[in-house]
């Protein structure tokens, strides 16, 4: 299992931008320009966004 599995694994069920911008090891910024990119999985709540774990990796795994 990859390092970056690791840390998703452990990760809640529904994330934040910070979240995502650990497991994958890069900047607060560059998760947010991640975040609003087209087909990105998120969740938006008001000006809040979430991502649904599960579909995260799914969207990780496909990037790959």
């Amino acid at each position: 299992m990859s390092k970056q599995n690791r840390c998703l694994n452990e990760m809640p069920d529904v994330m934040t931008v910070l979240d995502v911008a650990e497991v994958m090891g890069i900047s607060r910024n560059t998760a947010y320009e991640l975040v609003h990119s087209k087909g990105f999985p998120k969740i938006t709540v008001g000006k809040m966004y979430r991502i649904p774990k599960v579909r995260f990796a799914e969207w990780l795994n496909s990037a790959a």
